[in-house]
Formats: C-alpha cells, structure tokens, sequence
C-alpha cells in the first residue's frame, strides 16, 4: 500500500475551467466600472468565445478593443492583474472532499500544484484544500514547474515516504505521470479536465481512473494496470 500519495489540483480535484471563468466575471466587473454601458455578461460571453476559439493569450486586449478601449497595455496589466488575484468562486469536484478524508486513514497525502503561486493560493483557500491534506506545494514558488522532479523529491522528504512506496495522482500526463517517471513512484492519471480525451503523451501511467473518487479503489485493490 502507497504510504504517500502526491495529488495534482487543476483539473484533478475541481474543474479548472470554472476558475478561469470565475477570473472572467472579476475582470468584467473591472471592465464594467470603465465602461457602465457595457454589460459584464456580454463581456464574459465574449471571453469565452476568444478563450474557445483562439485560446488564452490576447483574450483581454481584445474584448477591451470590442468596447472601444483598444489594447491599452497598462489596463490589460491592470486586468491580468484582477484576472490573477480574485477570490475564485469554485468547488471540488463531487465526492472528492470525501474521497480525501477516506484516503487519508491510510496514507499521507500532499497537494502539489504549478502555475503562478498567488493564483494558486487563491484556489486551494476557495477549495479548502489545506484543511483536508498534510502539506501543500507550489512548483513555481520552489524553482521547479512540472514536471521537475524537485519539489515531488521535496513532498516525499517531508512526509519521509519512500518513491516506491507513494504514488502520484493527476490528469497531464506530460507533468504528472512525467515527474512520477523522473521520482520513480507509480501514478495514477484521472480522466477529468483539459486532458481527459488525449493521450498519454509517451508517459502512460500505471493505472487510469475515471474520476478522483475511483482513486480509493484503485488504491484498496491494488489495481494498478487496470482502468477503474
């Protein structure tokens, strides 16, 4: 049995999707505040659709175009900003805050996250995550973005569990089941979020659960090799 399980967050434990447009709808209000003749949900609308159709990166300088603004550098920074620092409106993904407490009678359990440490903190404070694992990790803030092996090495120290002995859990198989492979513990990847319908990328896991609450089970029964 894993003495130390090392669970991703995005998309993992809540539906990332559900911050980004949580972030969306604060920097509506921003732009709002500007413009009072511009409706946040129309705003937030034509986010989603820049997000859908041409991804994340000129999403801002280009609704504020729509409202006559132009791409303003200083405002974009200013709703990057907003985009970053909000207070996420999001939950766990159902079942996950019990499937934690069920997983934590046997094992010691650490959240290891990446991406901006400020956004991060944000969504693990929204979600409760502190109250339900024994440590939290923030790859960006240690030097080490997935799938750098260093802060899984430094989860494992902490919670003195052994790499063969602990799993990873987490849905990108290119910085999950990548860092699993570079620490030498198993993994589990999770069917949830952006990544559910690819493929895995030359880092196939060890076992593949449909969602976080068939993790137990995997866990129990020793299933790895099978797809719960």
């Amino acid at each position: 049995m894993a003495r130390a399980l090392l669970i991703d967050l995005d998309d993992t434990l809540y539906d990332e999707r559900h911050y980004v447009l949580s972030g969306f709808r604060a920097v509506a209000g921003r732009i709002s505040g500007r413009f009072p003749t511009v409706e946040p949900d129309r705003l937030v609308a034509e986010m989603i659709e820049e997000l859908d159709t041409r991804g994340r990166g000129k999403i801002f300088d280009r609704v504020l175009d729509h409202v006559g603004a132009g791409a303003d550098p200083q405002l974009v920074q200013t709703l990057v900003h907003a985009y970053r620092d909000h207070r996420p409106a999001i939950g766990l993904w159902p079942g996950v805050r019990e499937t934690l407490a069920d997983l934590a009678r046997d094992h010691r359990l650490a959240v290891i996250t990446d991406g901006l440490g400020l956004m991060q903190r944000r969504k693990v404070e929204a979600l409760g995550i502190a109250d339900l694992v024994g440590e939290v990790f923030y790859c960006w803030e240690h030097g080490a973005p997935k799938p750098d092996p260093a802060c899984y090495i430094e989860a494992l120290r902490r919670l003195d569990a052994r790499p063969e002995d602990s799993v990873v859990i987490g849905d990108n198989p290119q910085h999950d089941m990548a860092a699993a492979r570079a620490v030498g513990c198993r993994s589990i990847r999770v069917l949830t979020g952006r990544f559910a319908g690819g493929d895995d990328a030359g880092f196939p896991p060890d076992a593949v659960a449909r969602s976080f609450t068939d993790v137990a089970k995997i866990l129990r029964d020793e299933q790895f090799g099978a797809v719960a």
